[in-house]
């Protein structure tokens, strides 16, 4: 993190958001991918957390 942040001395501000926005941009891409890859549980797992909310 150190060497990071050594490295990223003297960006500047709009340098900063554009590196921000590539960086959220590639992690939201890799979220969604792992999102789409998750199952419907089982019925009795759905129902059981339906009821809890009542």
């Amino acid at each position: 993190m150190h060497q990071i942040l050594e490295a990223m001395q003297g960006i500047t501000h709009l340098e900063w958001e554009k590196l921000k926005h590539a960086i959220d941009t590639y992690f939201n891409s890799e979220a969604t991918k792992q999102k789409n890859k998750i199952l419907m549980a089982r019925p009795e797992v759905i129902i059981d957390s339906f009821k809890r909310l009542f």
